[in-house]
Parts: structure tokens; C-alpha cells; sequence
């Protein structure tokens, strides 16, 4: 442990090019019926495209070339519509503006793995893999094992109820394979929250439903995974469970709380995972 090399990673999400059109044009009696549920959207007059998302997330490229961290992980909902191929193309184009050696790692959100944006099929996640790669996988950096897990697929099972089998195994095995190379860290990254404030907190659509979470908060736990990163709340948020940190973080585009459209930096020592987010305007 003496031996280990600091590094920064970024964590985005949410950049989620065509939201802004999707949310404008609301009425006043619109917004008042999405704060009652939680949610600060704005009136705005009714665009199309994606052209406000899109400088959202020129803008946290931008950033990151800045920056120079070791990597970046992008953690789900690229586009707000799952067959526009448009936007799909744009986020590509966009992305390929960061500078090696930096690479992007991509984490499926639920706008980019299921195609009514909720429940995943066999032939939504094989249309993401095509688009983006693997949906689960893991990968390793200067000691600490990286998790990338497809939530869209914890969230909701229904249609893929083997893969949810599947992946519950994945991960176990992974994890445990972590423990026994003795890595420095474990991490994790999905694109739900476990939970947006307490391990307890009643099942919603912005977290994972209680019965899988407490499986897997208890794994987790199990393995001893310092942190869990996730975005999908469009706001930051987020709490502990014993030694798990759940890392809820707020949108690269449209917010849905106080937060500003930002990113998170993170920083990793022998002791630990240090992390803050900062909005795009400070850049």
C-alpha cells in the first residue's frame, strides 16, 4: 500500500442530449405538477433538437481536457431517445474531442438500454452494446478494480430475468476475484443509485426497488467496495451503508433539483476515494 500512485478520474452522467426539448414548452401548472413530485423543471419555450444539452457536454469535454485525469467514466442516459440515431451520433462526435490518453469509459443508462426508456429487452441491450460495448465489465487501474454494472437490467428484470441471475453472479465473482488479487480499492459504477439518501428509503423510480437493493448493498458491503457511483437523479444526493459510500451525482445536462448542470472529480489515495463536484460555469 506504501507504493500506491495517486490518480483523478472524472464521473459524468446525464448528458442526456434532447432532455432540454423534452422538458420545454411546459406550462406553468406543468412545473407546479413536476415539483410536487420532486422534480425543478423549468418553463422554457418549446425547442427541438438537442443543441442545450449538446453545449452541456462540449463544455465537460472541454473541461476534462483541462483536467487530464486518468480517465473518465460516463455514467448512463447519453441520449434522451433511444432509437435517434442522431443524437447518438452527436454524443460520439462529441466524446471523440477528448484527448488521449484519456479514455471514456461508458456505463448504460436507462435512455440508452431500453427502448421505452424503463424496462430493458434482449434486443434494447444488444442495441446498446452495439452502440457502446459491453454492458457489464470490469476493468483495473493502478491497483483498484473498477466495476461497471448495467442497472438498467437491477432496475427492472422483468423481461431479462436471466440476465439479472446472471449478473447477481457476475458480480460476486468479480468482487471476490478483487479480495483475493488484494486490490487497494473496489469501485463501482451504475448508472441507479442503490439508494439517493438512506439504504431504507422507500422504493421510487430513482432508485433501486428495495428487495434487489438489499441484496446488493449487502454484497457490496460483503466485499468490502469503498464507493458506488451513479447518476440518474439528475442531482447529487447519496448516503452510507456501513463503509459504502453511495455517490449519487448531478447531471452534465438538465437538472432536475438545485444542482447545476457539472461534473464529479475524483481523486484516489492509499487512504481513500475523495470526490466533489463542480458546475460546468466554474470551468
Amino acid at each position: 500500500m506504501s507504493s500506491f500512485e495517486p490518480f483523478s478520474f472524472l464521473f459524468m452522467a446525464d448528458c442526456q442530449l434532447g432532455c432540454f426539448a423534452t422538458f420545454s414548452g411546459l406550462t406553468e401548472a406543468d412545473v407546479a405538477s413536476y415539483a410536487d413530485r420532486g422534480m425543478a423543471v423549468r418553463a422554457a419555450p418549446a425547442a427541438d433538437g438537442f443543441e442545450w444539452d449538446a453545449d452541456r457536454l462540449e463544455q465537460a469535454i472541454e473541461a476534462a481536457n483541462r483536467l487530464s485525469p486518468d480517465f473518465v467514466v460516463m455514467g448512463g442516459d447519453m441520449v434522451d431517445e433511444p432509437r435517434d440515431e442522431t443524437q447518438h451520433e452527436a454524443v460520439r462526435r462529441i466524446v471523440g474531442g477528448l484527448e488521449p490518453p484519456t479514455t471514456m469509459y461508458w456505463v448504460p443508462g436507462n435512455h440508452d438500454a431500453a427502448f421505452d426508456t424503463v424496462v430493458p429487452t434482449a434486443q434494447s441491450l444488444e442495441a446498446y452494446r452495439r452502440r457502446f460495448g459491453p454492458d457489464n465489465y470490469v476493468f483495473e487501474h493502478k491497483d483498484v478494480t473498477f466495476l461497471v454494472c448495467n442497472t438498467v437490467v437491477w432496475d427492472h428484470p422483468d423481461r431479462v430475468t436471466e440476465l439479472w441471475d446472471a449478473e447477481l453472479g457476475r458480480l460476486e465473482r468479480e468482487l471476490a476475484s478483487a479480495q483475493r488479487r488484494g486490490s487497494a480499492h473496489t469501485v463501482v459504477f451504475g448508472h441507479h443509485p442503490l439508494f439517493t439518501s438512506h439504504p431504507g428509503e422507500y422504493d421510487s423510480y430513482w432508485n433501486i426497488p428495495g428487495e434487489r437493493r438489499r441484496l446488493l448493498v449487502d454484497l457490496l458491503r460483503t466485499y468490502d467496495v469503498r464507493a458506488m457511483f451513479a447518476g440518474h437523479w439528475h442531482r447529487n444526493g447519496g448516503g452510507t451503508a456501513g463503509d459504502l459510500e453511495m455517490v449519487v451525482s448531478g447531471p452534465v445536462g438538465y437538472p432536475l433539483g438545485s444542482d447545476p448542470s457539472g461534473l464529479r472529480i475524483v481523486d484516489v489515495t492509499a487512504n481513500g476515494i475523495e470526490h466533489r463536484y463542480v458546475a460546468l460555469d466554474e470551468f
